[in-house]
């Protein structure tokens, strides 16, 4: 393997557009400056992915953002990789996928070295086991480089990525900022690689799937993407987060509670195929359990009964449960009453894990995190070791300061008539690109963005049904650490990346 440490001027930006990543300095301790040398790191590499034995170049460097006056304001890096064994004048027409997770304030790590990076980290095949150190690196035979360069971005302060000295954070901590600076990143960098012709996606996840939809209304102008790729979606978030109050959110995400029932055990599918037992549940879920909801203390007590009956067969919790919460229960509830007879508690990311509940009193962990330690000293580990990144800051797998009560702005509720409308971006898009295309993908066994919703905010929208793709996946809000999962949703982002 060849190591290059290239050294550029912000003038010279483009000059490397040869080695197809961007070029910029790390973030040190002092303010940067545009004036000073620019710094990447590009490693040249061999693979084989999806059967395609090919040759490809990483490179992971920086992009200094600007404001509206041309004053510095953030340096965000990415991880690109980029196909050589490609004729000169095809580049231009090859796809570019543009990934980034969510949180928001997370880094990009789990995509990157857990489903769509050429390494990703090794995890048991059995979900009951313990994942402890060493980790283990392997070649990722599931990306999808065979058919589209991959760009993993880091936001500001996650990664190597930094907001610079003095510039108020405020403005990268909202919807809207933040999206405003991955699309510019995105801008950025199919300028200095000679891509602005390259077919472009983004692929989002969690709160992702929101700068997705955004980055992509920003970009219709001057960058417009060919596609958008959704992956745990909270696109409508009122639905997805079972706002209190909304009985919309209980009905849409009973199918998820039905589905991780079926799993573990605790409901009878009397020969039902697994989408069979989806469809029956969100059919009753939005007829006659909506209907129950909606009509609140009006509803007879035969009649809520036979609902509250009907909720037990569906979830596995008891009907009793149901007549004592106003036939509800929330997704964090459903997560300790499932198994509560048998002292555990299931994941909140990937229900399929479970985990001894907490002593009274104690706020229940989640089990499916157990993988995160794993993601975490691999990333680096790709970065440092194969990747060959020297750089002084620490990589950070999340922006800590998001962590604090109110510290994101979603651009919400300016009055109580207001709403999060982030699904009008979608349709905004799809208005002004008669191109474009819109992939959902859900894992069956995530309480967190569950698929029911997904098939609502669908149904409720004026997307054209031609240019939507839906998909779940056995597996979690990660489904990916499933490889059979993996996969299945890398193979279907191919089909959709090669089906323009």
């Amino acid at each position: 393997m060849k190591t290059r440490l290239l050294h550029a001027t912000a003038s010279g930006i483009l000059a490397l557009a040869a080695l197809h990543g961007p070029a910029l300095r790390a973030q040190p301790e002092t303010p940067v400056q545009t004036a000073a040398p620019l710094r990447a790191f590009a490693t040249e590499h061999r693979g084989t992915f999806n059967g395609v034995k090919l040759r490809y170049t990483a490179t992971v460097g920086e992009i200094i953002l600007q404001d509206e006056a041309g004053t510095p304001t953030a340096s965000l890096f990415a991880t690109s990789y980029v196909r050589k064994d490609v004729e000169a004048q095809q580049i231009p027409q090859r796809p570019v996928l543009f990934l980034f997770n969510g949180g928001p304030g997370a880094a990009s790590m789990w995509l990157h070295v857990g489903a769509f990076g050429p390494k990703r980290v090794k995890l048991p095949h059995d979900i009951a086991a313990d994942v402890t150190p060493p980790f283990e690196l392997i070649d990722n035979s599931y990306t999808v480089l065979d058919v589209a360069d991959v760009v993993f971005i880091d936001p500001p302060e996650t990664g190597y990525s930094r907001l610079l000295t003095g510039v108020d954070p405020k403005p990268f901590r909202s919807a809207a900022g933040d999206a405003k600076a991955v699309a510019q990143f995105i801008a950025r960098w199919s300028e200095a690689n000679g891509r602005e012709r390259s077919p472009k996606y983004v692929l989002g996840e969690s709160y992702g799937t929101i700068r997705a939809v955004l980055v992509a209304e920003q970009l219709s102008k001057k960058h417009p993407l060919a596609g958008v790729i959704l992956f745990g979606q909270a696109v409508n978030i009122v639905e997805t987060v079972q706002r209190a109050g909304n009985i919309v959110g209980y009905a849409v995400n009973l199918p998820a509670l039905t589905s991780i029932a079926a799993y573990h055990g605790r409901i009878d599918v009397a020969g039902r195929s697994q989408q069979a037992l989806i469809d029956e549940s969100y059919g009753f879920a939005m007829t006659d359990y909506l209907a129950a909801l909606a009509q609140g203390n009006q509803l007879s007590q035969p009649r809520r009964e036979q609902i509250a009956a009907r909720l037990a067969s569906l979830t596995g919790i008891g009907a009793e449960y149901y007549l004592a919460n106003d036939l509800t229960i929330s997704k964090e509830k459903f997560r300790a009453e499932l198994l509560k007879d048998k002292g555990q508690i299931v994941g909140m990311y990937d229900a399929r894990y479970t985990a001894p509940a907490p002593e009274p009193g104690k706020r229940a962990g989640d089990p499916s995190m157990k993988v995160q330690p794993a993601f975490v000293a691999a990333v680096i580990d790709h970065l440092k070791n194969n990747l060959k990144v020297s750089l002084s800051d620490e990589y950070r797998p999340a922006d800590e300061a998001i962590r604090t009560p109110n510290a994101w702005d979603y651009g919400g509720p300016t009055s109580p008539f207001a709403d999060y409308d982030f699904p009008s971006a979608i349709s905004r898009v799809m208005s002004a690109q008669p191109e474009f295309r819109l992939f959902i993908g859900t894992g069956l066994y995530d309480t967190t963005t569950t698929f029911g919703p997904v098939r609502y905010l669908v149904t409720r929208s004026n997307f054209p049904a031609d240019r939507v793709l839906l998909r779940t996946y056995e597996g979690g809000h990660m489904a990916y650490t499933d490889e059979a999962a993996l996969k299945a949703l890398t193979d279907d982002v191919r089909k959709f990346i090669g089906s323009r």
